[in-house]
């Protein structure tokens, strides 16, 4: 077999150099898969990098082709197909910022539309058999629900036929030429994408072609031009652009438009060359809508078809795609077969068209700036508008002792159907959230009108804080169009502070331990007078003409005046309220009914405070702390990761779903099997039980020493939260080895079986310092697991152990699997967690 125009010996060192790569365990790994070619003895190697590797200057890939193809023979190892080398988005990398441009690259610019399909291959054997490849892949395939390559040459061998071209003619002049053709397939028949391809627009639109070569060579698009309409391919619109500035107003203008001659497009290619040697350069510029939108749409459909959840949170596009939700969803109740197309790939354009025709705009003019204000004005939710359905949130600006929750008490007092009180210093668990979490949920319940956030809120962070989650967690507990109005309630005016200080110590000291927090008999006055210290000197008085503060649909202004001031502002709170929002407040209560609430707030005793029997030793004896469960934590958490990115670089499977979740680092924050827990020790079998007293029995003195690690941190005040987990690592080295079997995934969660090296005789699998097998400390699950990270935030971890029995017994409809094989042994230390 002829290598035209392909040398021999560069492609042979390439191929070394490849397979040299392969054999890395992380950054720079080269990944091989062999495929037979439609039609032909013959096979090909198909070699990739991951993604993030490209561009890095930190490493140096022996190519940076995206889609490279080479004859499986090592006597003649030909490049058969090749396609772009690796290219970026403007502003992506330090080589696609403007300045850089500007510095290194050399008009004329050649600027093509990015048509929005899967990109196709073409390329030639000399016997005359035409190869279509997909980005990394070819040939039959029995892996797959949807052969692109296959797709694409059935349209290829069509388009020929119609023109009464010959294949072999055509596979001749790619072959002789040393030539790739790069098409992108554009056909909503067989998959649609965001742009939408109808029955005139539908098929291969060439945009480049390359040499079969390791370096980066591409003909210029007249060329491509020629080729294209000589053998009847869909072409693919150019223009030239002699300098940066006309090139930049250009795409700019474009994208301000979001369409290039009143067309949707996705965005544009840029060819240049590099002043210095001369070398083909690309870039690309893309249009960041409509395509935002239009995914967003298509994922919240997904979404409710798969599990009838209606998405709230979105990071963009608010008010337009909950208006999308609300014509779609009756839609997709009363057509199943709709349903299923959609979760097939078909039918998500036509949905989204008949929700655009039904409003009376297209995608552009809704995200176009005019026509949004336009869309608010005819539209929007009415803020000002005040009825029946408007809900409130109360935020107090105070320190301690002003007596917030005396008021908030007496307020909920009076209004005990309607009102709502969540207090802060109720809260346990790292999740600060939970506040107005909580406060939002309870303002969900028809029947409250009104929640009373209770936090000091005493600087403009903490206010800030506030209606950034409100923002953010609103529609997760409330429809998307309730109007909720903020109002602050501001107990210190910045005036006569130091009369407003002598009255909340007093109270505070008065109040003794009858605080859920500050206790002064477990603290001491003197620690509690440097507590209320430290709120004063980070005190920040309301300013309305700042943010967050200018934010507040009401503020009220209270005064600390006298020992029984939280009357008086209970008072004055309902007045401003009354007048302000009658909605809320219609009618003034009698005096009596507000005396009678303000005495019911003075008996409150709060709950989950600590019992001190007075002329006890104040030095607390440390009582040993039960562990929740032993586990073990990955030592290396890098190196897994790369073992299971690796696995699914290899794999033809579909997943999308968890390399966004690596990409984005929303794995969980440490990797560990659980080894034995708590509720197996009281309620499980008797193996369970007695794994549970083994791990007991063998660390309890470790447990002894972190129980006085914890006390120590408690009274200095540096402890977390005492409900929060806190996990200890064994200080005698114990460990265990394991290796990775499976990855599996849902839609719910990502787990890893593991393979724990074992002593079966002894029911083992945990070793001390010097490698020797510990007797009895084993793992009580029959099947040891790491939970990866969760895809639905709705999922516990715990489900982990659901999906990877599933997966054991044979149960894997709906549930993605991937073997591993030949893996690295991992190790764990032994830890203890605490709550």
């Amino acid at each position: 077999m002829s290598s035209v125009n392909n040398n021999a010996s560069c492609v042979g060192q390439l191929v070394a150099d490849l397979e040299a790569a392969s054999q890395l365990h992380q950054r720079g790994k080269s990944y091989k898969r062999t495929y037979d070619i439609f039609n032909s003895k013959h096979k090909v190697n198909s070699w990739k990098f991951n993604e993030w590797d490209y561009g890095k200057n930190n490493i140096k890939l022996p190519t940076n082709a995206r889609g490279l193809f080479i004859l499986d023979d090592p006597n003649d190892p030909r490049i058969v197909a090749r396609g772009y080398d690796k290219f970026f988005n403007i502003d992506e990398v330090q080589s696609t910022r403007w300045e850089w441009i500007e510095e290194f690259t050399m008009g004329p610019y050649e600027v093509t539309v990015k048509s929005n399909g899967c990109i196709i291959f073409i390329s030639a054997l000399e016997d005359g058999t035409i190869v279509v490849c997909s980005k990394h892949s070819t040939g039959p395939r029995d892996d797959v629900d949807r052969n692109h390559a296959l797709a694409g040459q059935a349209f290829l061998l069509r388009q020929l036929d119609e023109l009464n071209v010959d294949s072999k003619n055509f596979a001749k002049e790619l072959y002789e030429n040393n030539l790739t053709a790069i098409a992108e397939y554009c056909d909503d028949t067989f998959e649609e994408h965001i742009l939408e391809y109808g029955e005139k627009e539908r098929g291969l639109y060439l945009h480049g072609l390359n040499l079969n070569e390791p370096e980066f060579k591409t003909l210029p698009m007249d060329k491509v031009h020629k080729f294209g309409e000589k053998y009847g391919f869909k072409p693919t619109e150019s223009m030239i652009k002699e300098d940066i500035h006309s090139l930049r107003t250009f795409l700019e203008k474009c994208a301000t438009e979001g369409s290039f001659q009143g067309r949707e497009l996705e965005g544009f290619v840029i060819r240049c060359h590099l002043k210095e040697n001369n070398k083909t350069f690309f870039f690309k510029y893309k249009f960041e809508e409509p395509y935002l939108m239009y995914r967003q749409w298509r994922e919240v459909t997904k979404k409710y078809i798969e599990d009838g959840t209606r998405v709230f949170r979105f990071k963009k596009h608010k008010f337009i795609t909950n208006k999308y939700l609300d014509f779609v969803i009756p839609l997709l109740d009363n057509d199943q077969q709709l349903r299923e197309n959609y979760t097939k790939g078909f039918g998500i354009i036509g949905l989204r068209n008949l929700f655009l025709e039904s409003y009376g705009m297209s995608g552009m003019e809704i995200l176009n700036h005019e026509k949004i204000k336009e869309l608010e004005l005819r539209n929007a939710v009415d803020y000002n508008k005040i009825d029946e359905n408007t809900k409130f949130l109360i935020f107090p600006i105070a320190v301690i002792g002003c007596g917030k929750t005396t008021t908030a008490l007496t307020l909920t007092n009076l209004y005990k159907n309607q009102w709502g009180h969540i207090q802060n210093d109720d809260i346990r668990g790292k999740d600060k959230a939970q506040l107005i979490k909580r406060s939002l949920e309870k303002l969900s319940d028809p029947s409250i009108k009104c929640v009373f956030v209770d936090r000091n809120n005493h600087q403009y962070r903490e206010r800030q804080q506030l209606f950034e989650w409100i923002d953010e967690y609103k529609e997760e507990y409330m429809s998307y169009d309730a109007n909720i109005k903020v109002i602050g309630i501001s107990f210190l005016d910045g005036t006569d502070l130091e009369r407003v200080k002598e009255i909340t110590t007093e109270r505070v000291l008065a109040r003794g331990d009858n605080h859920q927090t500050i206790q002064l008999n477990k603290h001491g006055e003197k620690k509690v007078i440097g507590i209320m210290s430290g709120f004063w000197k980070r005190f920040q008085p309301v300013d309305m003409n700042k943010w967050p503060d200018n934010a507040f649909d009401l503020l009220i202004n209270l005064k600390v005046d006298n020992e029984s001031s939280s009357l008086s502002n209970a008072r004055e709170i309902i007045r401003q309220i009354h007048e302000t929002y009658p909605v809320l407040i219609p009618d003034l209560p009698t005096e009596n009914e507000l005396e009678q609430a303000f005495k019911s707030a003075l008996e409150h005793k709060p709950e989950n405070i600590p019992k001190v029997v007075k002329g006890q030793p104040q030095k607390p004896t440390i009582k040993k702390l039960k562990p929740s469960f032993f586990s073990a934590a990955i030592k290396n958490k890098k190196m897994l990761l790369d073992e299971i990115q690796n696995a699914i670089n290899l794999s033809e499977m579909n997943t999308s779903s968890v390399n966004k979740m690596v990409e984005e680092n929303r794995t969980q924050p440490e990797f560990h099997i659980t080894l034995s827990h708590v509720v197996q020790g009281k309620k499980g079998d008797a193996r369970e039980k007695r794994i549970w007293s083994t791990y007991m029995k063998h660390y309890e003195d470790e447990m002894m020493k972190i129980s006085e690690c914890i006390l120590k941190k408690r009274q200095s005040g540096e402890s977390a939260n005492p409900d929060e987990r806190e996990t200890f690592e064994c200080s005698n080295g114990d460990h265990l080895k394991f290796k990775l079997a499976k990855l599996c995934w849902d839609d719910k969660i990502v787990s890893a079986i593991v393979e724990l090296n074992r002593d079966i005789d002894h029911n083992t699998c945990v070793k001390d310092k010097n490698n020797q097998f510990i007797n009895g400390l084993d793992c009580t699950n029959v099947i040891s697991h790491i939970t990866i990270g969760i895809l639905n935030v709705d999922t516990k971890a715990s489900y982990s152990n659901t999906l990877c029995h599933k997966v054991m017994e044979g149960d894997i409809e709906k549930v993605n699997v991937i073997d591993l094989s030949d893996t690295i042994t991992h190790t764990a230390g032994i830890c203890i967690n605490i709550n």
